[in-house]
């Protein structure tokens, strides 16, 4: 009697384990065959840091870039400004990199005036082997004047082999300001300049394709983008 009452009892055991194995299998394999959910795979990187600043009357893109120490390139490339003309007061510029609004003087300038007033037909780019541009090319019209972008002395006047009637200018602490393709100088080597002093007219003397200024800055003699050392150019915000 006693190894038949245990017999069912064993039974019931057995059954129990058996029908719990599956359960606990099928539990296991869902949990490690859990897809990854698609917001670990489709999620999109987080935008770059950096704030808005609303230009204001005055203040250029040169002012902002001092400021807040990003090249006015890299401004004018994040912004799309496709043309910097004429940038409206109260545009929002973003400023890669900042975590917040500086106060910015529309008096700080770097002491350079624009020597043409005009639109941008090339920018500036100082390396690559397609494209190499170490000034930047203002459009005019035959004949227009040209002002000397600060005071200094004229180091060369004359010929310049594929930039024409051209003009060298130094400022002093290294800087230099060049001027191609006049068609007329009104200058000579060792004169002293003043500030927008007409110095010569726009050509297309040397290698121009049409009328036109190639203005370059140079800082000890290395290029530099002129738009960063403009403080009176055409990326002035204007007021509407």
């Amino acid at each position: 009697m006693g190894n038949a009452s245990a017999r069912p009892r064993a039974a019931i055991v057995l059954a129990l384990c058996l029908c719990a194995m599956p359960f606990s299998c099928g539990y296991a394999a869902s949990k490690t065959a859990r897809p990854v959910p698609e917001s670990r795979d489709g999620r999109k990187p987080s935008p770059e840091p950096g704030i808005y600043h609303r230009l204001e009357n005055g203040q250029s893109l040169s002012t902002l870039s001092r400021a807040y120490r990003v090249p006015v390139s890299t401004l004018i490339q994040v912004n799309r400004i496709s043309d910097p003309n004429s940038i409206p007061a109260h545009t929002p510029i973003f400023i890669p990199g900042a975590v917040r609004v500086l106060p910015v003087s529309p008096g700080d300038s770097p002491g350079l005036d624009w020597p043409l007033r005009g639109r941008i037909t090339t920018t500036f780019s100082a390396g690559g082997k397609h494209r190499h541009h170490e000034g930047i090319d203002i459009d005019g019209e035959l004949g227009q004047r040209i002002r000397s972008a600060g005071p200094g002395t004229v180091i060369e006047a004359g010929r310049d082999g594929k930039y024409g009637n051209a003009i060298l200018i130094d400022h002093g602490a290294g800087l230099t300001t060049f001027y191609a393709h006049a068609s007329k100088l009104l200058v000579h080597a060792g004169d002293h300049v003043s500030r927008c002093q007409v110095i010569a007219e726009v050509g297309r003397s040397g290698n121009a394709r049409g009328t036109h200024l190639h203005f370059e800055t140079r800082r000890n003699g290395r290029p530099m983008n002129p738009l960063g050392l403009l403080n009176d150019s055409s990326v002035v915000a204007a007021a509407r």
